[in-house]
């Protein structure tokens, strides 16, 4: 597992530096036409918004081995290359590439959410039963 999470803050890292580089050739030099500039926007948004996600679910995943957290952490990588890539790729080619895989990345995403929240409320519990707090 913890190889596991070590590639995991690998990929985030590489994440955020796709994120950070395509998001800057959209803006400067693509020249997108409007519905190209509008999927191009909606693939960065999701993507940088669950690089967060990532990075909160390997912090859970770090303090204990919460297999649901690193799920979390996979579901949302994977949303990232099905919604966004395809996002991404239908705006680069002016809408040659169908957007087929977006709404499997989309229940990724979803997926990865639902998962980050059980196991973050799992961790939560057992950090305080183990500090003696039982909670309200």
């Amino acid at each position: 597992m913890i190889l596991l999470n070590r590639g995991l803050w690998i990929a985030l890292g590489l994440a955020g530096l796709v994120a950070v580089g395509i998001g800057a050739y959209g803006a400067h030099a693509a020249g997108f036409d409007a519905v190209a500039h509008e999927r191009f926007a909606s693939a960065l948004l999701y993507h940088l918004v669950h690089l967060a996600g990532i990075a909160a679910a390997l912090v859970i995943s770090g303090r204990r081995h919460a297999r649901l957290a690193t799920a979390s952490a996979i579901l949302f990588l994977t949303g990232i290359m099905l919604f966004s890539g395809s996002l991404y790729a239908s705006a680069f080619t002016a809408g040659a590439t169908p957007t087929l895989l977006a709404p499997y990345g989309g229940m990724s995403f979803m997926l990865g959410w639902l998962a980050l929240g059980i196991a973050g409320a799992r961790s939560v519990g057992r950090r305080n039963q183990e500090e003696g707090e039982w909670g309200e």
